[in-house]
């Protein structure tokens, strides 16, 4: 199994030694941190490096040392299994990455500091975007509780609302459809600098990605008639 970069999490243990879930609605169950450690390494390298559909608990449970029952009573399918531990790697990334949104004076700095936030923590951790981006079951996972994160995207919507009223960006253009381009626009520039073989700094594009985004969102001058 090749080396990860471990992502870092609050290591804190609770009375009952249980990680919550993160970001996503708090119907998901709370798996015990020792269970969680155990797997979280093993879960990010087969499904970052295989294909989803060949993944399969027996193997995963194997890697990990546990049993396949401990899995099993946790997580039932491999599918659950997959979308509860994004959820928990998602730790990292949210808040932190909408944190320059929250109350901004500048919807063209908070959104730029975001972007660049995500380029950072793909960056760090590859195998997550991989995982995200190129091979999750998309239209099973848009179907979970963990894919919908809705108050990260309430944090966005509010800000390019707030932006709108400021007059800094199009009001002709729907929060929605700003929030769809942005993350269209992220998406498509981690699945290319995985096809280049990471051979530049996914950071280091931010202002170029950004001046695309705004260019197409930010309010234009009025024109004026001679």
């Amino acid at each position: 199994m090749s080396k990860v970069t471990k992502l870092q999490r609050d290591t804190k243990r609770s009375a009952s030694s249980v990680r919550e879930p993160g970001c996503a609605p708090s119907d998901l169950p709370a798996i015990p941190l020792d269970v969680s450690e155990r797997l979280s390494p093993v879960v990010l390298n087969i499904y970052s490096e295989g294909d989803f559909h060949r993944a399969d608990m027996r193997s995963i449970a194997k890697e990990a040392g546990m049993s396949f029952n401990t899995i099993y009573r946790y997580f039932g399918d491999k599918e659950s299994l997959l979308f509860w531990f994004i959820n928990d790697w998602f730790r990292e990334l949210y808040p932190h990455a909408v944190a320059p949104l929250v109350g901004c004076q500048s919807i063209r700095e908070g959104m730029q500091d975001s972007l660049r936030r995500h380029f950072e923590f793909y960056e760090r951790h590859p195998k997550v975007g991989r995982i995200v981006f190129l091979t999750v079951p998309l239209e099973r996972w848009m179907r979970d509780a963990t894919y919908h994160q809705h108050d990260v995207m309430q944090i966005f919507l509010k800000s390019i609302s707030d932006g709108q009223a400021r007059g800094e960006v199009r009001s002709d253009i729907s929060p929605l459809s700003i929030l769809d381009a942005f993350a269209g626009i992220l998406n498509r520039t981690f699945v290319m600098w995985e096809y280049r073989r990471r051979k530049y700094s996914l950071v280091g594009k931010t202002e170029e990605i950004f001046s695309i985004i705004w260019g197409g969102i930010g309010s234009r001058p009025a024109s004026v008639e001679t």
